[in-house]
């Protein structure tokens, strides 16, 4: 991995800017839809295209990034199993949690990106002494940005409807991705 690190920063960087740009267009389509009355299902499928066509289109422009994720998916295969618990438990566990605490699914959200992140950078770096910086700042933004969704949804609790407060929360997710993603593209 040393010598990619630049290559491999640069695709990370493309590919976090590309989720936050599918994040951000799949909220405001969903966004439209739901204000419209578009059965969920279709909203399910607007967001499932949105995904599919932006890392499509940024997979063929970026030949690399393929084989960066790759490089990345085979030393964490190396890990051990108790260290791949704990990083699938902090990526999913927050996601799993929502249908039982769905009242509060725009903080775990936020919760699971942030957590999953940062458990992705530390065992990165111990396990594989590489500081993908890039994953640490997206992480610590989207936890950041739960007390700022808190604030926001207490004090215009009387304005704002859940949908409009878990929208907000996948706008806090694409920039989270996006200034990790800028980052990426310009600290090597």
């Amino acid at each position: 991995m040393p010598g990619n690190l630049g290559i491999e920063s640069r695709a990370f960087g493309f590919l976090f800017i590309s989720i936050a740009i599918a994040v951000l267009t799949g909220t405001i389509i969903n966004e439209f839809l739901s204000t419209h009355g578009v059965p969920i299902y279709y909203q399910l499928l607007s967001w499932i295209l949105v995904f599919a066509l932006i890392l499509g289109i940024t997979f063929t422009k970026m030949n690399n990034l393929f084989q960066s994720i790759r490089n990345r998916m085979k030393n964490s295969i190396k890990w051990p199993l108790h260290a791949k618990i704990i990083n699938g438990l902090s990526w999913a566990g927050p996601f799993l949690a929502i249908p039982i605490f769905h009242p509060f699914s725009q903080y775990l959200i936020l919760l699971g990106i942030g957590t999953g992140n940062i458990s992705t950078f530390l065992l990165i770096k111990y396990y594989s002494n590489y500081k993908n910086k890039e994953q640490f700042i997206v992480g610590i933004i989207a936890i950041i940005m739960i007390p700022v969704l808190f604030l926001v949804d207490v004090l215009l609790t009387s304005v704002l409807v859940h949908q409009h407060v878990l929208a907000l929360s996948r706008i806090f997710v694409a920039i989270s991705y996006g200034v990790g993603g800028i980052y990426a593209l310009n600290e090597r």
